[in-house]
Parts: structure tokens; C-alpha cells; sequence
């Protein structure tokens, strides 16, 4: 199985992704997280793959406590030239959000029958989502944040360091969970 692993890597590689394999249990998931999301993301409750919309904290520790493994997806970004960073967020994390699907494709055909994608950031395949029903349920996809997961943590038990508040260098961070 470890060369199922060593594969996932080497393509996260060739997307551009940087890959750090972990033992799911390592990741943690606090309820203050949530916090985060439902007292200060302006984006609270607009849309499907965000609080309320989600399963609550509780139901996702339950299912990760179903995995083994996950990697930890990094994507850096060299943004030192982006005038309006907040303004081009939205399209790296899109960016980001598709290599990593890719690889959670490419997991899946690897043998990861239940292998599963945590995003970076909000979902934002459509300009306003339709929150009675998904019109792109293929993409939906909810953010690490968004079911309590402490991605600076996460990092820290990997050797990592999540650095916030860096216009210079922007890093979208997504969770592939394995099994």
C-alpha cells in the first residue's frame, strides 16, 4: 500500500501540489473551529459546502475516525506581484481546489475507493450558490474549517508551518482523506 501512497505523492508533485502523508487520526478536529465560520466569514451560511450547510463537527468526527491516512495538500503561491490579493483569492483557491480534485480522482482510480477531498476555502464554482439544491454536486466539496479540522495544527504535527497574513506568498491547503 505504500507505493499507492508514494504514487499519490509523485502526481501531487506534478500538479503542482506538495503532498505529506498523515495519520488521520493526527488531524484535529475542535468544535472552536467552527467558530471561525459562523462569527467571522462573511460568506456564513451563503452556501452549500459551508455551516450551516455541512455536517456538524460532531457527525465528521465520527467519519474520520473511519480513515487511516490523509495527505495534507499544499499549494504555494508566489502572489508578491498581486495588487489586490483578497481580489484574486477567489481564483487560486478555484485553481487549487481542481488540481487537488484531480488527485482525489486519481486516488480513487489508485484503489481509494472511499477516498475524499477537503478544499481550500468556501466553494466557489458559482458566482451565487443555489442553496436549495447544488447545480454542480460532482464539485461539492466543504472546507477543512468548515467540519472543525485545525489546518495550523494538522501542519504543525506534519513538521509544517501554516503562515497567515503573507501577501507575498499565498497557500491553499486542502485535505485528501484515504482509506
Amino acid at each position: 500500500m505504500l507505493g499507492k501512497f508514494d504514487d499519490l505523492v509523485e502526481k501531487a508533485s506534478e500538479l503542482g501540489l506538495k503532498a505529506y502523508l498523515v495519520d488521520a487520526e493526527d488531524i484535529p478536529v475542535e468544535n472552536r473551529i467552527a467558530l471561525k465560520c459562523a462569527y467571522g466569514c462573511r460568506g456564513y451560511g451563503k452556501r452549500l459546502s459551508c455551516p450551516p450547510n455541512v455536517i456538524s463537527v460532531e457527525e465528521f468526527r465520527k467519519i474520520i475516525g473511519e480513515y487511516n491516512s490523509a495527505l495534507l495538500l499544499v499549494d504555494e503561491r508566489d502572489t508578491s506581484q498581486v495588487s489586490d490579493i483578497l481580489e484574486a483569492w477567489g481564483e487560486i483557491r478555484k485553481d487549487s481546489f481542481h488540481k487537488m480534485l484531480e488527485l482525489e480522482h486519481e486516488a480513487f482510480r489508485e484503489g481509494f475507493t472511499f477516498a475524499h477531498l477537503l478544499r481550500p476555502g468556501s466553494c466557489n464554482e458559482c458566482d451565487i450558490c443555489n442553496l436549495k439544491e447544488c447545480i454542480k454536486p460532482e464539485l461539492r466539496r466543504f472546507a477543512p474549517e468548515a467540519v472543525g479540522i485545525n489546518l495550523q495544527k494538522a501542519m504543525e504535527k506534519a513538521g509544517l508551518v501554516l503562515e497567515f497574513c503573507k501577501p507575498e506568498k499565498t497557500i491553499c491547503v486542502g485535505v485528501l482523506l484515504l482509506e
